[in-house]
């Protein structure tokens, strides 16, 4: 003989099991609705560590970029031209953050949020190459290091990753850039006419970063008494990145030209 619960009471905790659910559920949804609405836009204020956010966010770079990056050797460790290209592209591309010793104390190292790396600290020597070479050709979000693989080769970025470790050596020798002027960032107007629409461009794309104010950079950086406006769009193995019309349309490039003419005629200065 089978005795049969009261169906009132079954019903009653099927639904209370629901409500349950309901409830879960809503608390959720509720919570995540906080999260986007107070949490996101107070993290943009955030310029302080928390306990232990640097250990945890040094560890989450390090996991990713270990199982992304793989363990691939640099291919120009010991390549000497390959060197000269990596410190052409970091000169341009890197030192305004990670300074020109690779210290994190570039112009700008200190104001992001996290500040840039300290590539001569024991925790970037401590990564592989391989792990270096993912990080700069992929970049890294929710802070301020870029991705480079759409504006280097691949090559490149090795050769990126072999003056980083130069720098850790502490036998690199940093290329002096000259720095702009007042007068010479006075220039630089876009509304007034091609050539300074054209210095406008060259000095926000951070092109005096490696060529100097006007050109005037040491050595193979120069481009004083040469002009080579298609290498914009191609890059070269020099340590040129390549810039598509996403980053400077043909218009702009045609203005970038009017203001490289400006000093074009001028030979370049010995090393």
């Amino acid at each position: 003989m089978r005795i049969h619960g009261d169906p009132g009471r079954v019903f009653s905790r099927r639904l209370s099991k629901r409500r349950a659910l309901f409830v879960a559920a809503g608390g959720a949804v509720t919570a995540l609705v906080l999260v986007l609405v107070l949490a996101l836009p107070l993290a943009l204020t955030h310029r302080q560590d928390l306990p232990l956010e640097r250990v945890y966010g040094d560890a989450a770079v390090s996991v990713v970029s270990r199982v992304l990056g793989g363990d691939a050797q640099n291919p120009v460790a010991n390549d000497a031209r390959a060197l000269s290209t990596g410190r052409a592209a970091y000169t341009g591309s890197c030192a305004v953050c990670h300074g020109a010793k690779g210290d994190g104390r570039g112009a700008l190292g200190r104001t992001t949020y996290p500040d840039a790396t300290d590539f001569t600290s024991d925790a970037a020597k401590s990564k592989t190459d391989a792990q270096l070479f993912w990080i700069v050709k992929n970049g890294l979000g929710f802070t301020a290091m870029p991705a480079f693989g759409s504006q280097y080769k691949d090559a490149e970025i090795w050769a990126m990753v072999a003056y980083i470790r130069a720098l850790q050596r502490g036998n690199a020798s940093a290329l002096a850039i000259p720095e702009p002027s007042v007068a010479q960032l006075a220039t630089a107007d876009p509304t007034v006419s091609r050539q300074t629409r054209g210095a406008a461009i060259y000095f926000a794309l951070g092109c005096h970063l490696c060529h100097g104010p006007e050109g005037d950079a040491p050595g193979d950086l120069s481009i004083r008494g040469r002009i080579e406006t298609e290498i914009v769009r191609k890059g070269d193995e020099r340590g040129m990145p390549a810039y598509g019309p996403d980053l400077i349309t043909d218009a702009e490039l045609a203005d970038l030209e009017s203001y490289l003419l400006r000093f074009a005629a001028i030979p370049s200065s010995p090393d």
